[in-house]
């Protein structure tokens, strides 16, 4: 008896579970329905069209349960309540000259975008932005940088009343940006896209390096994928940021040694690959020359750092003298 009353529990939940999912899918349809007539009814440009526009925005709010689609919402309303103004403002003037003529039109018209600045990370991934206008048709075009290089793309939606902004992932270290035309009519905005460079990498081969109160020199490597080129630094892609007087730093280029350093590129590649299948291929190893001057053997041993840098990213290296 009890497990029959269970099993007569779980359909039931299931059932209102079902009936629940059926009207909020309803409403959501609903919502995009009156968000669409208000669109339509925005294209005229009367006061009475305008109050019913932002009759039919406010209510698809209420059927809307994301917080992107209730803004996209007040959005349009916001725009609607702007034509109103613009309207109003006409209103008593009598300067029928073309010019002046032409003027009015356009304020009258409207070109409004959810976002007109994108910040995004280093991956490619994809992006919605709204339109708002009264103009009939629009076109969005990525402008190229002055260098040539591009990572934007445009997909204009089947609804009309949006687009898709497409990123290619970043392989580099440093931040790129990229602009987005869009027109309607004589009017026309601008949305420029910013994308972070990834993460980046700087490690050293020793934390900590000894000299005898001889000094001398030794050299330790350092790894970094950072894209960046010190002038200061041999062209490295570190640089030191401070060290004490008494030691010297030199960025050099890194060469294999031993066995390792007589192979070809290719063979190199396979070994280092067989060695550490995790390594970044975007790691560049290059090699950090210490020299350190001598002491007097009966004066204390010292200890001095040396902090290096790749972009923002930081390293320590301890060096002793005994």
């Amino acid at each position: 008896m009890i497990e029959l009353i269970q099993r007569n529990i779980s359909r039931t939940l299931i059932v209102f579970a079902m009936i629940m999912l059926s009207s909020t899918t309803v409403a959501q349809t609903s919502g995009d329905k009156l968000y669409s007539q208000g669109l339509e009814l925005q294209k005229k440009q009367t006061v009475q069209a305008q109050r019913s526009a932002i009759s039919k925005f406010a209510s698809a709010k209420k059927l809307y349960d994301s917080a992107a689609k209730k803004k996209q919402c007040d959005d349009a309303i916001a725009v609607s309540n702007n034509i109103i103004k613009t309207i109003s403002n006409k209103k008593g003037r009598k300067n029928n000259s073309p010019q002046n003529a032409k003027e009015a039109l356009l304020k009258a018209s409207v070109l409004e975008l959810s976002n007109e600045k994108l910040e995004l990370d280093c991956r490619g991934r994809s992006v919605t932005v709204n339109i708002s206008t009264t103009e009939p048709e629009w076109s969005i075009t990525p402008i190229a940088n002055n260098d040539g290089g591009a990572f934007v793309s445009v997909k204009q939606h089947a609804d009309g009343h949006s687009f898709e902004i497409i990123c290619s992932a970043n392989l580099s270290t440093r931040q790129r940006s990229q602009v987005v035309e869009v027109r309607a009519g004589d009017l026309k905005k601008t949305l420029v896209v910013e994308q972070n460079g990834k993460p980046t990498i700087l490690s050293v081969e020793k934390t900590v390096v000894e000299f005898s109160s001889k000094g001398g020199s030794k050299s330790i490597e350092v790894y970094s994928n950072s894209d960046s080129q010190e002038d200061d630094n041999n062209n490295r892609n570190w640089k030191v940021v401070s060290s004490p007087s008494w030691i010297n730093v030199v960025g050099e280029e890194y060469k294999e040694k031993g066995f390792l350093g007589k192979l070809g590129d290719t063979a190199k590649s396979l070994v280092k690959k067989n060695a550490s299948s995790a390594e970044d291929p975007s790691v560049v190893t290059s090699v950090m020359k210490i020299v350190v001057s001598s002491k007097n053997k009966n004066s204390p041993s010292r200890t001095g750092e040396i902090v290096i840098c790749s972009e923002s990213q930081q390293a320590t290296i301890i060096v002793q003298q005994n």
